[in-house]
């Protein structure tokens, strides 16, 4: 399916808590600035959707101009103690990105690489009530691995073997990919495309497509003012030149 190029803001976080462990800060917002990130998203008068909703239901461009993703990377099973029922008491949506050899596992790749916490992961039952409670649940690969370091045929599998995973597992279809650490393999468009995806998401990248959607973090230290202008148009229009100069830098 060929779709115009999604222009939509597209939030990234990872973990809401209040206390986390200090290896987990940089990842982690408090309930308060969660709080605040619903409250300006109301306040700008924006509603929220998933990519299966755009899909399915086919809104239009007008439409579309007030819509925001939430979107959640690793689906750490905390997230249920709050933001489940915090979105579902303003009727708001996300949509919650899990690499499928870890379903019920943790986050062994943060914590054999980095030295972070153990964090424990969604499992199937936790997934099928997201998607119950019309959430979404997208791909984030199969072994959670940087995908711009192995073949092409390794990131084929790893990305059509997820999707068909989640399916299964789900009975919901998946129509979205996040990379994992935002690393972008090449031919990245027509891998997606043979394994089925319609979207692709990453955090920045010097061309944006629909296989390669930018999302912006809402951290700590954002104020209501800075939460409103990574919402708006003017600061996704900064990323146009932003990100080419990012990428040009860090190859001098």
């Amino acid at each position: 399916m060929t779709l115009p190029k999604l222009n939509i803001p597209i939030v990234m976080l990872h973990h809401v808590a209040d206390h986390p462990h200090p290896s987990l800060k940089k990842w982690c917002i408090s309930h308060l600035k969660f709080l605040e990130l619903l409250d300006n998203i109301e306040l700008k008068g924006l509603v929220t959707t998933t990519f299966q909703e755009i899909i399915e239901l086919k809104p239009s461009r007008k439409e579309l101009k007030k819509r925001v993703i939430i979107s959640f990377d690793d689906c750490p099973a905390s997230l249920f103690d709050f933001v489940i029922q915090e979105l579902l008491k303003r009727k708001m949506k996300a949509v919650f990105y899990i690499p499928t050899n870890h379903i019920g596992g943790v986050n062994i790749w943060d914590i054999e690489e980095y030295n972070m916490s153990r964090v424990e992961l969604m499992n199937t039952s936790q997934l099928r009530e997201l998607v119950s409670l019309g959430m979404e649940v997208g791909s984030h690969g199969e072994k959670h691995i940087k995908l711009n370091a192995v073949t092409e045929m390794e990131v084929l599998q790893d990305i059509s073997d997820s999707k068909e995973m989640l399916e299964l597992l789900l009975e919901s279809p998946v129509y979205s990919f996040a990379y994992p650490y935002g690393k972008i393999p090449a031919n990245y468009g027509k891998l997606l495309t043979s394994a089925g995806y319609t979207f692709g998401l990453s955090i920045y990248t010097p061309i944006e497509t629909n296989f390669t959607l930018r999302r912006f973090a809402i951290n700590q230290g954002d104020d209501g003012k800075n939460i409103r202008l990574k919402l708006g148009k003017r600061y996704r229009l900064m990323r146009l030149f932003y990100d080419p100069l990012f990428f040009l830098l860090r190859k001098l």
